[in-house]
């Protein structure tokens, strides 16, 4: 009988990876192939396997899209530094890859061994006896679209990879095994073709039953996915990518397309679109469910929440695919490095250490929803020439809703849209939930001075470095006294239909210019927020009234809009790798001067990096460990590592 070990040690020859055994990933501990299949029961237990190897999407120390970026930053003087805080600071490494998912190491999955155990199974699923031919179907279908994902993972983290369709058998040789990395399109080709074929048999979105499945693949998620890839595909850093030139393998052949192909953006329109109508058809729909705990509560209050609860409630109708790889109390300690700390005492167990930059803070639309360095009202009122400087204490109005009445904060955080709001905990800002939902009676209040209740002096060493907090990526259902913490678990959205929506309007803006369609589905999503139309807002508001009307402006809004709708998601750590926005990258991280105890020694913004970002062409991609390029000679490096 074929082992296990000797399959797992002809792909270990093949990509330098694998130092696991066989024993970890087989049901019940079984070295055998055939033991394994030769029943339902225990080829379940290998389908879960399969899935078991799903990258830690939304772990906020171990996804590099959640703490890599530039949207948040993190204090260097923890003794545990998170490797995706020291892939941002340049700490990459070319012996012992941070976060390595080709070989599963430093807090990597091992994706190349994920994919030879797809190969497994869908190589012996036939010699369960026991199995209906209907769930051997999706059972496969299922495991198709775990192959393609792991692959399209690595492309995006390695650029160029090997394809591995099939094991390779025992018998092969040297030669045989010495696999090549294949050009871009043929990788996404691959990927794009094995989505469309898994989607045929997997079960519609409503036929997955949520005790026992929930997570699990279904054809939205596969079509949803489809159209992620070939939207990557179609963006400059794989579409036309002259700066990898010089990155051709030992038969001469070129890894990445040198000619700029407009067409691919049609390729990923007609993606997205036909993923968003099978959505419709499958009665998804942007949140805008009002949950009774803010039934009576102010209007401000509701719409923040609406758009909270579309990440937090979970299994909800705009949730396209949740991430299920944590257990739920996993899922809490994760979610305490994001909750805003409401009381003091909870200094050793909330922490607020997971900051977003004033970049981000700045990204965010004024209440008209267009660019606060846009808007009429902040350069004729002098509000974003004196967006840093201390404003007079509010006292009445709506204002009230959105900070402390009677005290004071800067102008940048007055006259914004309603997900800065959502999404951010300032100086001074209002904090409906946590237990908290009586106003103004019960409210409680952010304050980040150095001794006050959110601030770095009370914080154990785990506290904002930039004076800032993520508000949105946490329920407003979690509880917080002066004695306790508890946390809401849910399944950290991977795909949600607004991801999708400004997809769609991307690749048709890229493809044939502003037009209807374009300016429609960016819109569905400003609308759930309470935000008028692009044309509409720029044209009363913006000092660039025309803006809409170029493929180049149209570019820019689209960008910022999916900055926005998405913060905080794991979306820009790869959207500005695919737009190829170097220069964001290397904008220095800033925040308030957490020490000071009053107003006028905190607001003042100062650089938070110990040491300064730098991002090169050669960071765009992950470097493949020096020692596999020793085992396999056919294996090209990166540019530049």
């Amino acid at each position: 009988m074929k082992t296990l070990y000797k399959i797992f040690f002809a792909l270990a020859i093949v990509l330098g990876g694998g130092s696991c055994t066989y024993l970890d990933i087989v049901p019940d501990n079984v070295a055998t192939i055939d033991f394994a299949f030769r029943n339902r029961t225990v080829a379940e237990k290998y389908l879960f396997t399969c899935y078991s190897y799903r990258p830690y999407i939304g772990g906020v120390n171990m996804d590099p899209a959640m703490a890599g970026c530039d949207e948040t930053w993190r204090f260097y003087g923890q003794t545990d530094p998170w490797g995706n805080t020291k892939i941002q600071r340049g700490f990459q490494s070319l012996t012992s890859p941070l976060l390595n998912s080709w070989d599963g190491e430093n807090g990597g999955k091992a994706l190349w061994k994920g994919i030879r155990d797809c190969n497994i199974f869908i190589e012996n699923i036939n010699n369960v006896l026991d199995l209906p031919d209907y769930e051997k179907k999706r059972w496969v279908a299922e495991v198709k679209f775990l192959k393609a994902y792991y692959h399209y993972y690595l492309l995006k983290s390695y650029g160029p990879i090997p394809i591995v369709d099939v094991n390779l058998p025992i018998s092969a040789g040297v030669e045989e095994v010495q696999v090549y990395r294949e050009p871009v399109d043929k990788v996404v080709d691959y990927i794009a073709n094995l989505l469309k074929e898994a989607a045929i048999d997997l079960p519609n979105a409503d036929q997955i039953v949520e005790g026992t499945e929930a997570g699990r693949a279904n054809k939205l998620v596969a079509l949803a996915l489809r159209a992620e890839v070939l939207i990557f595909a179609a963006s400059p850093l794989f579409n036309g990518n002259t700066d990898y030139a010089s990155l051709v393998d030992n038969r001469g052949i070129s890894l990445f397309n040198q000619t700029y192909d407009e067409n691919k953006w049609k390729i990923a329109a007609e993606a997205c679109k036909e993923a968003i109508d099978t959505c419709h058809l499958q009665k998804k729909a942007l949140y805008d469910v009002v949950d009774p705990l803010v039934a009576t509560a102010p209007d401000a209050f509701k719409q923040e929440i609406i758009y909270r609860q579309a990440i937090c409630d979970r299994w909800n109708k705009e949730l396209i695919w949740g991430n299920t790889n944590y257990d739920c109390n996993y899922l809490s300690r994760q979610a305490q490095v994001k909750i805003i700390r409401l009381a003091a005492e909870r200094s050793n167990d909330v922490f607020t250490e997971w900051a977003p930059t004033m970049k981000m803070v700045e990204k965010y639309y004024s209440s008209n929803g267009v660019p606060i360095e846009e808007d009429n009202s902040w350069i004729s009122n002098g509000w974003y020439e004196n967006r840093f400087k201390i404003r007079p204490e509010v006292s009445s109005g709506n204002d009230i809703y959105y900070v402390q009445k009677d005290q004071k904060t800067v102008y940048l955080h007055y006259n914004r849209e309603p997900r800065f709001y959502a999404s951010l905990g300032f100086d001074k800002g209002v904090y409906f939930g946590n237990g908290y939902y009586t106003f103004p009676g019960t409210i409680k209040y952010t304050d980040f001075f150095a001794k006050a209740v959110s601030g770095a002096a009370t914080a154990s060493g785990n506290f904002s470095i930039t004076g800032y907090s993520v508000k949105k990526m946490h329920s407003f259902k979690n509880a917080q006294t002066t004695n306790s913490t508890s946390v809401e678990y849910f399944p950290f959205p991977v795909l949600r239909l607004a991801d999708l929506y400004l997809m769609y309007a991307e690749a048709l803006n890229e493809y044939y210019g502003p037009n209807a369609d374009v300016y429609d589905y960016v819109d569905r999503v400003r609308a759930r927020v309470g935000l008028k139309g692009v044309k509409e807002s720029w044209q009363l508001y913006s000092s660039k009234p025309n803006k809409p009307d170029s493929k180049d402006g149209m570019r820019e809004i689209i960008h910022q809009e999916r900055t926005i709708e998405l913060a905080f998601e794991g979306k820009r750590f790869w959207d500005i790798r695919r737009w190829k926005a170097i220069d964001e990258f290397n904008v220095q991280p800033m925040g308030w001067n957490i020490s000071g105890e009053n107003a006028e020694d905190f607001y003042n913004v100062v650089p938070v990096a110990q040491i300064p970002v730098k991002f090169t062409v050669k960071d765009y991609f992950w470097p493949i460990k020096e020692a596999d390029l020793t085992v396999n000679k056919n294996l090209v490096q990166n540019y530049g590592w």
